[in-house]
């Protein structure tokens, strides 16, 4: 698996007629599943008069991948199909998109309707533009005090990002975001520099 992923460089929002209807396109970078439907949630409250609000996102790499679709009122597979097959075939990853559709008098048919979510997920994907990032996985690493300035050294070297520290009575704990094909030799160097006197664990610290 690569070491890195494409994903949107920032959040925008695009308008797109078509015909007599009227398409906003609502693109976000997401981490977390949670973020996704917040940004959904806070999309669909904003456009709350709007005939339909359908969306799609996906969320990490290969077999652990989450994908998931809503066509919010449209005829089944008109909607939400056509945005995640946009950041699918765009190669995106860690995306969101809210297609908020006006309905303008006129229907447009099923044809119609996956041709006009497709164009509305590609136009919105095409403003938000594109960014390569390292998979990064969260770890805990728990060291005592004597050995805080070695933990910050090596976390760093290993291009880590931290997040937190708790300064405890008598030891530290270190939250960091560290690229996942530098994560074993970061173990190897902490146990090295430490003499043994860490303890890391991975997982979501926030």
């Amino acid at each position: 698996m690569s070491n890195s992923f494409l994903t949107v460089a920032r959040s925008v929002q695009v308008k797109l007629p078509v015909g007599a209807c009227r398409f906003i396109a609502s693109v976000s970078r997401v981490d977390k599943e949670k973020e996704a439907k917040s940004f959904i949630r806070k999309i669909s409250s904003h456009f709350h008069d709007a005939t339909h609000n359908a969306y799609a996102y996906k969320i990490g790499f290969g077999d652990s991948a989450i994908s998931r679709q809503s066509d919010d009122g449209e005829p089944a597979g008109t909607a939400g199909k056509p945005l995640l097959q946009a950041i699918e075939s765009a190669g995106l990853t860690n995306v969101v998109i809210v297609a908020t559709r006006y309905f303008g008098s006129v229907k447009l048919g099923i044809g119609g309707l996956i041709r006009a979510y497709r164009a509305c997920a590609e136009a919105g994907l095409e403003e938000a533009g594109r960014q390569k990032e390292v998979f990064r996985e969260s770890i805990t690493v728990e060291a005592d005090y004597k050995n805080i300035g070695r933990v910050l050294r090596e976390i760093n070297a290993a291009a880590g990002e931290i997040k937190n520290i708790s300064y405890l009575k008598d030891r530290i704990m270190v939250a960091a975001d560290v690229p996942v094909h530098k994560l074993n030799l970061l173990e190897n160097q902490l146990m090295d520099a430490t003499r043994g006197k860490v303890k890391i664990t991975s997982g979501d610290n926030n």
